[in-house]
């Protein structure tokens, strides 16, 4: 798996943000995500739509490899981790927690996350309902107000995307991640997703991420 980088300073922390959806925060040895969305495939495939399986496998082998690749301690999910209850997919995340029994998984509840006390238990996850915060940083699932200054967080829920026209007229949409002085906005770390190409760009960077490589669009 290749990753591309981009490192950014954020309320004064070096954080790495990938060509794999994620940002890498090196002094917390953290791996930061949001919306992977276990079971959604699984849930289409019940209301008789033919989703593969292998979406899911192939996102937490993802997250497994960056988990590797990092020497990551923790993963922050910011939300929507679940997609809709427990299904045959989501279980893979069992197997997933029973490989790696150290590492800390912090879930910030998203708008799609039904997890029970039992559950989180089983799977091993710190559950946080509305904000996770540390080192001055919050994680909710959420964004703030594009001109809330109060805070500075990192989150999820619209998946990011950006329209770009290349040569020689071919418009292409890619995942982006969208920054500003005080708030990232996380692509959906799920391939299985659809992209929100709104316009932002008088608020935020966008950074957006191709096969291989992240790159910042320069504002007009």
């Amino acid at each position: 798996m290749k990753i591309g980088e981009q490192t950014i300073t954020f309320n004064k922390q070096e954080l790495s943000l990938n060509t794999q959806r994620s940002i890498y925060w090196k002094d917390q040895k953290t791996l930061i995500l949001s919306d992977l969305h276990l079971g959604k495939a699984a849930h289409f495939r019940k209301h008789g739509i033919a989703i593969p399986m292998d979406i899911a496998i192939t996102d937490l082998n993802r997250m497994e490899s960056l988990i590797a690749y990092y020497q990551a301690k923790q993963v922050i999910v910011v939300g929507d981790l679940i997609h809709a209850g427990i299904n045959q997919e989501v279980l893979l995340l069992e197997s997933f927690r029973q490989r790696h029994p150290e590492l800390q998984l912090h879930l910030v509840k998203g708008n799609h996350d039904r997890l029970s006390q039992q559950m989180t238990a089983r799977f091993g996850i710190v559950h946080h309902r509305e904000i996770f915060e540390t080192q001055q940083i919050q994680f909710k699932h959420h964004p703030a107000d594009a001109a809330d200054s109060s805070s500075f967080r990192i989150s999820g829920h619209i998946h990011p995307g950006i329209s770009l026209v290349i040569p020689p007229k071919r418009q292409v949409r890619l995942p982006c991640f969208l920054v500003s002085d005080h708030q990232i906005i996380l692509p959906a770390f799920s391939t299985f997703t659809g992209l929100d190409s709104k316009d932002l760009s008088s608020l935020y960077q966008s950074y957006a991420i191709s096969d291989d490589h992240i790159f910042p669009i320069r504002k007009n």
